[in-house]
């Protein structure tokens, strides 16, 4: 509609001035333009033709108008649009942190509670222990002997 309105605008005015270079005066008047003559005019025809010229101008102002009105809009809803996706982002990332931290604290909730000292089997000498060593599972075969590989997992009863 911009390039349409444009369009009007040009033609418009380029056959203002046209009509009003070529006037010649009189009662009737001779249209020539570019070596030729269009048409013999009074001066009522001359004027309605002039009134003509000038809606068209005005059509052509009109549609450029409207296009920027449009234009300007549709830059105000994609700025609104912009602005909505990233306060959406921004709280996609705090979700995100919130529920990490909720996730962390939980975790050392878990560890705490759960993680408990394993005590020493009964009857281990005292030397054989070493210092910031973990301590031996309980499940663990003695030194020199081949562990028993049973489908018992850790915690279940061999009588289930």
């Amino acid at each position: 509609m911009l390039i349409l309105g444009l369009l009007l605008l040009v033609v418009s005015g380029a056959a203002g001035v046209l009509l009003i270079a070529y006037n010649n005066g009189g009662a009737e008047q001779t249209v020539t333009m570019f070596g030729r003559d269009w048409t013999n005019a009074t001066m009522m025809e001359a004027f309605v033709a002039g009134m003509v010229v000038a809606v068209v101008f005005l059509l052509g102002l009109w549609m450029i108008a409207g296009a920027s009105r449009r234009a300007r809009e549709n830059r105000a809803r994609y700025r609104e649009v912009r602005n909505e996706a990233k306060v959406a982002s921004r709280e996609r990332d705090q979700l995100a942190e919130q529920l990490r931290r909720e996730e962390d604290r939980r975790e050392s909730v878990n560890e705490t509670t759960v993680t408990q000292p394993v005590a020493e089997p009964v009857g281990t000498p005292v030397s054989s222990r070493t210092a910031g060593a973990p301590p031996t599972p309980r499940h663990a075969a003695p030194a020199g002997q081949q562990p028993v590989i049973t489908n018992i997992k850790p915690g279940d009863s061999p009588t289930k």
